[in-house]
């Protein structure tokens, strides 16, 4: 007999996982001052201070920063990407093909 893994599975309630945020939330969502100060939690009071400090002068250079990830971003999604998607396609159709078991199972978000 096995031990339940959690208190949600001994109440016969299910627990559910939050879907991954995409790499493009991630970045616009760092560019948030609070996720920046939120950086120096954890630290003793007067190296979390300093810390804030730091992170408050760094901060137009970590935007900059950002943005130019996410320009390379969209421009790796409006050249390059579109390329790949037409070089893969006979191996995406000779999937679909030939075993659409594994084809239907790569097509489900993770």
């Amino acid at each position: 007999m096995t031990e339940p893994v959690s208190a949600a599975e001994t109440d016969g309630v299910v627990p559910t996982v939050e879907p991954k945020k995409s790499n493009w939330r991630l970045l616009v969502d760092a560019l948030k001052p609070s996720t920046v100060w939120k950086m120096a939690d954890g630290q003793p009071v007067v190296l979390k201070q300093f810390v804030q400090f730091c992170l408050i002068i760094v901060y137009p250079a970590w935007v900059a920063g950002i943005l130019a990830c996410l320009a390379v971003y969209g421009l790796f999604y409006v050249t390059v990407y579109p390329v790949l998607w037409v070089l893969f396609w006979p191996v995406r159709a000779w999937m679909k093909k030939n075993r659409p078991e594994e084809y239907a199972a790569s097509q489900r978000p993770t």
